[in-house]
């Protein structure tokens, strides 16, 4: 699982917020939990070793305090011409995906799990509408590997 988001630029901080929440629940089953500001190309390893995956984000389109799950599939640009902004602040979860297909010919199921933001402004904290939803992001990224299990795969 994967949490990320600048915790000082208001409900972007719910990613990392969720992510430290599951990390002591699901420490004993095998997963590995990460809380970053940004997604980085050094967990491309880590992806790809996992069978699944599952992103936690902010979402600037969806209505703040909203939690939606939808599946991911990498990015198909990288390795052929991509952008150099996939390897520094550019980076979106499909792009990790890729780089972990390309270097570690990896191809985990992945799923984002997305909250509605209200603020993305300079601060620390997340808005009341965000707050109220991370138990409900926190039981989706739960779902989420209670689906994969049942369907064979191992957490990640």
């Amino acid at each position: 699982m994967v949490g990320f988001g600048n915790t000082l630029r208001g409900d972007d901080g719910v990613g990392p917020e969720v992510a430290e929440m599951l990390a002591a629940e699901l420490e004993g089953d095998g997963a590995l939990v990460v809380s970053t500001q940004e997604l980085l190309p050094e967990l491309a390893e880590a992806v790809g070793r996992a069978s699944l995956v599952v992103f936690i984000d902010a979402a600037m389109d969806r209505p703040a305090g909203s939690v939606a799950t939808e599946p991911l599939e990498a990015s198909p640009h990288l390795g052929e011409g991509s952008s150099p902004d996939v390897f520094s602040h550019g980076m979106r979860p499909a792009d990790l995906l890729a780089l972990a297909r390309v270097l570690y010919r990896a191809a985990p199921e992945a799923v984002v799990v997305s909250v509605g933001a209200e603020s993305f402004d300079v601060g620390w904290g997340l808005s009341d509408a965000v707050v109220r939803a991370v138990p409900r992001a926190a039981r989706a990224v739960m779902a989420a590997i209670e689906a994969a299990q049942v369907e064979g795969t191992e957490r990640a």
